[in-house]
């Protein structure tokens, strides 16, 4: 994805904002993906002029904020752009990377990684840089404890699952019970009962 300068993006969400102009319009008049334009505009209108700009200091988030925004998807019906915004993350595609982290390679893939060429030293140029085992990337007692929170999350993902699923029956029924009822009060319904 092409890097954007702020006053760009500003620019565009006040053309926007003023109303004259629609996402389409400005989508083919910059050339810029209208989702792309979606999303300042929601940065904007959410977060003000900091919400435009690209943040310089990358930001670590905890294997516990990562497995909580990923429970918080999986358990109710926001999607990842509305769920980025009451966590305060100006980027829905970072809770898209965690899920699919998570998938493949389970709490592992949650947890930093060092990035970057490993260093090597300066005598030995020809040997290969040591590689660490993942069972020594985290110690045991962390990993208990993210283990015992895994199980805490996915009791609490079942409960909310179930109580979304009673939700749903109710609201269906309810649905079902108002459409009965304006039936029975048409005037049409009379006059296919005789």
């Amino acid at each position: 994805m092409a890097k954007y300068s702020y006053e760009l993006k500003k620019k565009i969400v006040e053309e926007y904002l003023c109303g004259k102009t629609s996402y389409q319009a400005l989508a083919m008049k910059y050339q810029i993906e209208k989702s792309v334009l979606r999303l300042w505009i929601s940065n904007y209108k959410n977060y003000g002029d900091e919400g435009l700009m690209r943040s310089r200091n990358n930001r670590a988030y905890s294997v516990e904020f990562k497995l909580e925004a990923i429970t918080r998807y999986e358990t109710s019906e926001c999607s990842y752009r509305q769920l980025a915004l009451e966590l305060g993350l100006t980027n829905p595609s970072m809770i898209v990377n965690w899920r699919r982290q998570y998938r493949e390679k389970g709490i592992e893939g949650l947890l930093p990684h060092k990035r970057g060429r490993p260093v090597t030293k300066k005598n030995d140029h020809n040997q290969p840089p040591k590689t660490v085992k993942k069972s020594e990337s985290i110690d045991a007692s962390t990993r208990e404890a993210l283990e015992n929170r895994i199980k805490e999350l996915e009791a609490e993902n079942r409960k909310l699952t179930i109580q979304k699923m009673f939700w749903e029956q109710l609201r269906s029924l309810e649905k079902e019970e108002a459409m009965n009822k304006r039936r029975r009060l048409s005037p049409n319904s009379e006059n296919n009962s005789n």
